[in-house]
């Protein structure tokens, strides 16, 4: 494959909506990595367009965005340019929940909504980012891994990450996703990634110590409504949208066929996941996928898949059941 079109490619793993083109380019790039790699990378991918579908909907007139996994990126960095989010593997291994990554990804949508991004002062950073994502899958090509969030320093100022931090957790919020976790994942970055509780941590940020206490303020005055929602939903947020893509839906129904009678645990994934992309609104392919994640013992995706199905169709035979015993289960994880 050609340098540029690596790029091309690199630079629209996740596009919303995707075209089956693009899911083919995919395909070819996860072929050439080891199989947990690729599962890792699938389940990545697949939480991060659940997320961001659903912070879409909470959204009054959402803005025209494509979102980018940084694969192979180590850092824990999200960024934002003009039509683009772009977050790295490091922090989606970092987030440790659904409603954590809602918060990442809501505070960057709201850089965009509330106009700190300019078409014109975002072009050399997206060609830096091209250059590193490509260098983390392709070694030799551009810059070493490590340098993709130098990209995103300085780009907003203070004042706009603390306006950023309280509309992301409103939208957030909207989406039906727990408050708390955003002063949650704040208070573990400082924790873990102590260079950032520092108050002279980058010109443009305000330290996550800071940001932690006031996304706690905030979280503390929505947090009694969520628990309220919660109590008479399993998935309290905006109703999914049902349209479908019938056409789209047809050419995923040969991946979830194939899926159900796959007998590797992998090939399973990756069928429903080409299928999804394409068809994102049946319950029955959530549903399927909830178990084989529950049979490659990841629990918590299972949990998110579930979820999902709920959306989608709230009575859905023995996926309320199902749920509640995934989520006692994992009630009892400790980090």
């Amino acid at each position: 494959m050609r340098v540029a079109t690596r790029l091309a490619l690199l630079l629209g793993l996740l596009v919303l909506p995707l075209s089956a083109h693009a899911d083919d380019d995919l395909e070819e790039v996860l072929r050439d990595l080891p199989p947990q790699q690729r599962i890792v990378y699938r389940q990545q991918l697949l939480q991060l367009e659940r997320v961001s579908r659903r912070l879409l909907q909470a959204i009054p007139n959402p803005p025209q965005v494509n979102f980018t996994l940084a694969a192979g990126e180590p850092s824990i960095n999200a960024g934002t340019t003009f039509g683009r989010i772009v977050i790295t593997e490091g922090m989606l291994r970092f987030v440790r929940s659904d409603d954590e990554l809602a918060m990442i990804l809501g505070h960057e949508l709201a850089h965009l909504t509330l106009g700190h991004v300019s078409r014109g002062a975002v072009n050399n950073a997206l060609l830096g980012i091209g250059s590193i994502i490509l260098g983390t899958i392709y070694p030799g090509v551009g810059e070493a891994a490590g340098q993709l969030g130098q990209l995103f320093l300085n780009h907003f100022n203070q004042d706009q990450e603390r306006e950023a931090d309280q509309l992301g957790l409103r939208y957030a919020y909207d989406a039906g996703y727990d408050p708390q976790a955003a002063a949650r994942v704040m208070q573990r970055m400082a924790e873990e990634v102590p260079e950032t509780a520092t108050a002279g941590f980058f010109s443009s940020h305000p330290s996550s110590v800071e940001r932690a206490a006031a996304l706690q303020r905030e979280a503390a005055q929505l947090g009694q409504q969520h628990e309220e929602r919660r109590a008479v939903s399993d998935v309290p947020g905006p109703q999914p949208l049902r349209e479908r893509n019938e056409e789209a839906c047809r050419k995923a129904k040969p991946y979830f066929y194939r899926a159900k009678d796959a007998a590797d645990l992998e090939e399973k994934v990756a069928l429903y996941h080409r299928g999804l992309r394409l068809c994102p609104q049946s319950p029955r392919a959530h549903a399927e996928l909830a178990e084989v994640y529950a049979d490659l013992g990841n629990e918590r995706e299972a949990a998110e898949e579930l979820r999902e199905v709920l959306r989608y169709d709230p009575d859905y035979p023995g996926a309320k059941r199902r749920l509640r015993e995934l989520d006692d289960g994992l009630s009892g994880v400790t980090y």
